[in-house]
């Protein structure tokens, strides 16, 4: 099959959307769907692959059901976990310790409880989802003007990791700091019930951890936003080669109130997202419904999954390459997913109001179907399984370290066609937040999605490369990792990075002293405790570990630990040839 006919066939399947099996309840119970119970993530496995078990689910409808629960938990000294519908995050946030915990699930948590269009405000369960802010926003003549990308994320999700979109204006791109009011119910003392309920407001120092609350302080009843009048934006994709995208990447968030960046490294080119507030009276209804957010057949999934497998296990970089062209080329045709009338693109730019611009994700929008379709990660099919290594570098640093990835494609010209597999290296602004635990300066969120083995003893193609990348923003650069993403490594002396981390401490102390909503991980990445690192054959491969010695890196199956190649103090495992 020739490329061109390829790229046909995956326009036309980019173009015309299917409906998608929805995905399935992350919380699996064996027993009256309540008891012996298995969480996991949208993914189907979380970084280091556990099974991670909770003793029981409770799925609260009220505020005071989910008050009774907590107390009953409380008074029985058991850990508990919040968990979601969507179970969107990467790492073990959902997991409670040991095997006897509880799993309480904000999914009946969904009402829209007060929508004010005259004082611009909102409030809500925390279970609801991010589209359906978004709607009942919009119907009200309302916007929320910030988000990410991908609707499929509850309130409390968003909460818990300190999700965002791009931009640096205003007040920023976290969701969390357009939220005024948060209502969240904690353990408490025996005189209290074993349960309190805790409004937080705004100027309230307390509000400053439970913004990005990592899931450690109680569960979120309710949040209430502050809204915008709904407006419109214009959007326009712009290619450009990378050469000076180390000066431009600097300028143009400052140029743009919602800009973006995807870059492909091993293309040299980089895609600009011009996109700002036009007057509501601009023509135009357009809708972005974002590619990668789309349904697609089992079996195309498989033929793209099979034959990244291939390319992997033969180490055919060129195959690799190529469809990296192939798959570049067929969403540049097909607008990104941007229609100017919700059915056909016809130029740029593309006008729409707010609510159609700003956040997509259709493959959940489904009947069920047998799995003939799903979201393109959906772990029940044969479909994308990645790495997600996300990161946020300050904007005073972050020229220098574009350069750094520059040299090393230059380097290794091929090194980086799979990131052009998953849409490239995403690039949003975000700007220092007021969150004990949110952005401390403005900076650049690098979003860098990979292919990942089914087999974790596996190497992947230039994986050394891509861990050098890692390893470089992390301990070189001092990134901040995304909350809700991200391996291991990503978090290894994270908390030292936050200078208001003593504050956020503070606060799980008095909420939670007996730490009934911690686990050993959340211990970990918040310095409590030791062993984030997990050092066993093969760890350094998964990012759980960094490579320091051969024993990690498996030598009897040809593994061996090396310094990097641009950032010497890197150690990656690289695999013999």
């Amino acid at each position: 099959m020739t490329k061109m006919r390829i790229i046909i066939i995956l326009i036309v399947s980019l173009i015309f959307a299917v409906d998608s099996t929805p995905p399935e309840d992350p919380i699996k119970c064996t027993i009256n769907n309540t008891t012996n119970c298995t969480i996991t993530n949208s993914y189907g496995a979380f970084p280091d692959r556990r099974v991670c078990r909770a003793a029981e689910a409770a799925y609260p409808k009220t505020e005071a059901e989910l008050v009774s629960i907590i107390a009953a938990a409380t008074r029985q000294t058991r850990r508990m976990k919040a968990a979601t519908r969507f179970s969107h995050s990467i790492p073990t946030l959902a997991c409670p310790e040991g095997d006897a915990g509880l799993l309480i699930s904000t999914k009946y948590l969904n009402r829209t409880l007060e929508v004010n269009a005259s004082g611009m405000t909102m409030t809500v369960e925390s279970g609801v989802s991010l589209r359906e802010v978004i709607e009942a926003a919009a119907k009200a003549g309302m916007a929320l003007p910030y988000a990410p990308y991908w609707w499929g994320l509850t309130v409390g999700g968003l909460m818990g990791t300190g999700a965002h979109g791009s931009s640096l204006w205003g007040v920023g791109s976290s969701v969390h700091d357009h939220v005024i009011r948060i209502r969240i119910v904690t353990p408490a003392t025996e005189k209290e019930g074993y349960a309190a309920i805790r409004t937080l407001e705004e100027g309230d120092s307390d509000i400053k951890a439970a913004r990005v609350s990592l899931g450690v302080l109680g569960v979120i009843s309710q949040v209430t936003f502050k809204l915008e009048p709904l407006f419109k934006r214009s959007i326009s994709f712009v290619e450009k080669n990378d050469s000076d995208l180390g000066d431009e990447a600097i300028r143009f968030g400052y140029q743009h109130e919602f800009a973006d960046i995807k870059w492909f490294p091993s293309q040299r080119k980089v895609l600009y997202r011009v996109d700002d507030r036009v007057s509501t009276n601009a023509s135009g209804d357009g809708l972005f419904d974002f590619i990668g957010f789309r349904a697609r057949t089992s079996l195309l999934l498989a033929v793209i999954r099979t034959t990244e497998e291939a390319q992997e296990v033969i180490g055919d970089a060129n195959g690799k390459c190529a469809s990296e062209v192939v798959t570049t080329t067929a969403t540049k045709v097909s607008a990104y997913g941007l229609t100017n009338n919700g059915v056909l693109f016809t130029g740029y730019p593309v006008i729409g109001y707010q609510n159609r611009m700003q956040s997509s994700g259709s493959c959940l929008d489904s009947l069920e179907d047998g799995l003939i379709t799903a979201c393109p990660w959906d772990p029940r099919v044969k479909g994308l399984f990645f790495h997600q290594t996300t990161f946020s570098i300050s904007l005073t640093k972050a020229k220098n370290f574009i350069q750094e990835v520059q040299n090393l494609v230059a380097l290794e010209p091929k090194s980086l066609c799979v990131l052009g597999l998953y849409d490239g290296i995403l690039m949003r602004y975000v700007k220092a937040s007021t969150a004990y635990l949110g952005k401390q300066e403005d900076s650049i969120d690098f979003d860098i999605t990979y292919y990942r083995s089914k087999d974790p003893l596996a190497p992947r193609l230039y994986e050394d490369i891509l861990e050098e990348i890692e390893q470089m923003a992390v301990f070189k650069y001092g990134a901040l990792p995304h909350w809700g993403k991200n391996r291991n490594v990503a978090f290894q002396g994270v908390i030292d990075k936050y200078k208001s981390a003593g504050e956020f401490l503070k606060v799980k102390r008095k909420f939670d002293p007996l730490g009934l909503f911690s686990s050993e991980w959340s211990d970990q990445i918040l310095g409590l405790k030791t062993g984030l690192s997990i050092v066993k054959d093969g760890c350094a491969l998964e990012g759980l570990c960094v490579c320091s010695q051969d024993a990690h890196c498996a030598p009897s199956k040809g593994y061996f630990c090396r310094a990097g190649k641009v950032y010497k103090d890197a150690k990656v495992c690289v695999k013999i040839n």
